[in-house]
């Protein structure tokens, strides 16, 4: 069976759950701790046990997914973001992982790009023609809306397909109770770690036509728009303005001090408000309100950091 995920946080997790669970556990787990933190020793040896039993406990119970490794994909193509005209990976996206990539200092940014491109549109070949042969497809996705445009994204190309294999659906949930004294939120299936991809085959569901016809059907609706933004709203799609998001990172913004660090907050946006967003489109939002007027640089961003790490001050 063929493997979608639509992050590189998503890839690498899933092939390592190919095999995680499988012979005897092998200890070995780092302990990483917010700068600032002093810990006694016995402290630290307390917190290294505690992550070393909670490791045992999930490679125990870990399923085996199984698979080839040649049998995952990964479009990591931020569909959310962006012009989506194309049928397949091309200019459009290119523009838009370039933007997004832009708040990191990167040499070689444009031969990246074009190889990242080159391998997504030679994925989706490859998908399309072993789907077409009868292979079946189970695609793994959830609320954020980079992966359910993913999701509907590649509805839209199996659609057109004359036969095809089986389409299989997990919708991973935004909580995870499971545990006895925790509950976990996930922004995505990048945060699944490798013991838990097994734990979700209970979610899934057969893609049967009629469903794959109305994610391709809304995919097209979108594609129309061709909106700056697309958002996850009331179970559906939608699509948005590039200000969507502007009232909860100006929240945030105001109840700084007048000088802060842009990181910081930045990193309060992503956490607090957990809007299935990454750092580069909120650092973009500041860029755009610093040239508005609204906020002055004080210290500039160290080259070899992102664009973000710098002070700012109000000016509101």
């Amino acid at each position: 069976m063929l493997e979608v995920v639509f992050s590189r946080s998503a890839y690498g997790s899933r092939r390592v759950a190919q095999s995680y669970g499988v012979g005897p556990y092998r200890s070995g787990t780092a302990v990483a701790f917010v700068e600032g933190d002093q810990l006694t020793e016995e402290e630290l040896h307390a917190a290294q046990m505690q992550a070393e039993e909670r490791a045992r406990r999930d490679w125990e119970n870990a399923v085996s997914l199984g698979s080839e490794r040649n049998d995952i994909y990964c479009f990591d193509l931020a569909l959310s973001v962006g012009e989506i005209t194309e049928t397949e990976p091309g200019e459009q996206r290119r523009a838009t992982l370039k933007k997004l990539a832009s708040v990191w200092p990167q040499e070689d940014l444009e031969q990246e790009l074009e190889e990242e491109l080159q391998n997504a549109r030679q994925d989706l070949a490859s998908v399309l023609t072993r789907c077409a042969e009868g292979e079946d497809v189970r695609v793994w996705y959830s609320h954020n809306p980079d992966e359910m445009c993913g999701m509907h994204w590649l509805m839209a190309q199996l659609h057109l397909l004359k036969q095809r294999g089986t389409v299989y659906l997990i919708q991973i949930p935004a909580w995870n109770d499971q545990e006895d004294t925790t509950v976990r939120t996930y922004q995505g299936c990048g945060e699944l770690g490798p013991g838990e991809w097994g734990k979700y085959l209970s979610l899934q569901r057969e893609g049967k036509p009629a469903l794959v016809e109305a994610c391709a059907q809304r995919w097209r609706e979108l594609q129309k728009e061709n909106a700056p933004l697309r958002i996850y709203l009331n179970g559906r799609l939608q699509s948005a303005s590039e200000e969507v998001y502007d009232s909860y990172i100006l929240r945030e913004l105001k109840a700084q001090e007048r000088e802060f660090v842009e990181a910081r907050a930045i990193g309060m946006i992503l956490g607090k408000y957990q809007l299935g967003i990454g750092d580069a489109w909120i650092a973009q939002r500041i860029q755009q309100f610093v040239k508005e007027g609204l906020f002055e640089v004080l210290t500039p961003a160290d080259p070899d950091g992102p664009t973000y790490r710098r002070t700012l001050r109000k000016k509101m």
